[in-house]
C-alpha cells in the first residue's frame, strides 16, 4: 500500500493556499466597504456644511463633489459585486479542496485500521499457536509419566 501522508500534506497545503486566497478576497471586500463608508460619511458631512452655509457657490461645489463621490461609490459597489463572485468561486474551491483532503485522510485512517486489525489478528494467532503448543506439550508430558 502506498503511503498517504505525503498526499495528505499536499492536499492540506492546497486547502491552506485556497483559504489564504479566500481570506485575501474577504480582506479586499472589507477594504472596499470601509472606503465606501468613508465616502458616504464624507458626503453627509459636506451636505451638512453646504446646507448650513446656504451660499450658492458652496451648494454648487457640493453638487459637483457629490456627483464625483457617488461615481466613486458606484465603482466601489461594482468592485464589491465582482469580489462577491470571486469569493463564491473561492469558497467552492476551498470546499472542494477540503473534501479531497478529507477523502484521502479517511482512506488513510481505514488503511491504518486494517493494518492494526491484521497485526492484532497475527498476534492472536501467535498466542493461540503458543497456547496450543504448551497444551500439546503438557499432554505429551502427562502421557509419558
Amino acid at each position: 500500500m502506498a503511503e498517504l501522508e505525503p498526499l495528505i500534506r499536499l492536499r492540506k497545503h492546497r486547502v491552506d493556499e485556497k483559504q489564504k486566497i479566500l481570506s485575501n478576497l474577504f480582506r479586499d471586500y472589507e477594504r472596499l466597504e470601509e472606503e465606501k463608508q468613508k465616502l458616504e460619511t464624507s458626503l453627509e458631512k459636506e451636505y451638512q456644511i453646504a446646507q448650513e452655509s446656504g451660499e450658492p457657490e458652496t451648494v454648487n461645489y457640493y453638487m459637483r463633489y457629490a456627483k464625483d463621490v457617488r461615481e466613486r461609490i458606484e465603482n466601489i459597489e461594482k468592485g464589491q459585486k465582482l469580489l462577491n463572485t470571486r469569493i463564491a468561486l473561492a469558497q467552492d474551491e476551498v470546499r472542494e479542496a477540503f473534501s479531497e483532503m478529507k477523502k484521502v485522510e479517511i482512506i488513510h485512517e481505514r488503511r491504518e485500521e486494517e493494518e492494526r486489525k491484521e497485526i492484532l489478528k497475527k498476534e492472536a494467532d501467535i498466542q493461540d499457536e503458543q497456547t496450543l503448543q504448551r497444551y500439546t506439550a503438557e499432554l505429551q508430558s502427562g502421557e509419558s509419566e
